[in-house]
């Protein structure tokens, strides 16, 4: 497609047509922008977990993964997404973490069941990740750093096709991406980190497990990571003592308990 076709179709709305690709997420009740379904995205994520399964040893540890079979089955029946099939690996390595690939896909890693002091705080791990795929953050995350990507190319396309903004392409090209960066696609990722942490939270309460041990885990997650992150605005995922906050007001709110 010819510069010129793609300016002309982009003023016509018919270059970009997912601007009005939004839906309401059953779970949250939120409106999502999304380009693309979960059957989608986790087709693109089966390489992935493939390669992360045969790259990371996992546990020989029978009774460390046990634990974490058994606090998933919990915590997903409290999600209400224990009639799904989950692939669930433990990793044996010292990271402090636990991810879910599209597809639902679940690693934990060894480092965070070591950090937890109680299935209470394991249960906030898994049920924000749980959150992560009832909110459909994977889709959600792909679909805007694609049309991020696009009305980069868009404005990219505008100034070259302007004799006076091509003198200044580079610079402009620079501020844009760290704009989209810094203004788009990392607060998106921030509040999908937020809004999993409060779905985990309902998880947790709908298995029987004690929410307040969610806001005890993020302190000890704080103690374990100071001096070790970057800025806030930089990172993908919100500082541990702001979620420790969020996460007692809206246990208060929400009447699970009093903290």
């Amino acid at each position: 497609m010819s510069r010129r076709a793609i300016i002309t179709g982009i003023a016509a709305g018919s270059v970009l047509p997912f601007v009005s690709s939004c839906t309401t997420n059953p779970e949250t009740g939120r409106s999502q922008f999304l380009l693309m379904g979960d059957a989608e995205v986790a087709s693109m994520a089966t390489a992935a977990w493939s390669d992360m399964k045969s790259q990371t040893p996992q546990t020989s540890n029978s009774a460390l993964r046990n634990r974490v079979l058994n606090v998933w089955n919990r915590t997903a029946k409290g999600a209400k997404r224990d009639h799904e099939q989950w692939d669930v690996a433990v990793f044996d390595t010292d990271d402090v973490n636990a991810f879910v690939m599209p597809g639902n896909r679940v690693g934990v890693y060894r480092g965070i069941t070591e950090l937890t002091e109680n299935d209470d705080q394991l249960s906030s791990v898994l049920g924000h990740e749980a959150g992560h795929v009832t909110g459909r953050h994977a889709a959600e995350r792909m679909s805007v750093q694609m049309a991020a990507s696009a009305g980069m190319m868009a404005g990219q396309i505008a100034v070259a096709s302007s004799e006076e903004l091509s003198k200044y392409g580079s610079a402009i090209g620079a501020l844009g991406g760290a704009a989209v960066q810094f203004g788009v696609v990392l607060p998106y990722s921030r509040n999908h980190e937020l809004e999993a942490d409060r779905l985990g939270v309902d998880y947790m309460h709908n298995a029987g497990y004690d929410v307040r041990q969610s806001v005890r885990l993020w302190e000890l997650m704080d103690a374990q990571s100071k001096g070790q992150r970057p800025a806030e605005f930089m990172s993908t995922h919100p500082d541990p003592t702001r979620r420790a906050e969020e996460l007692r007001q809206y246990i208060n709110a929400r009447g699970y308990a009093m903290m």
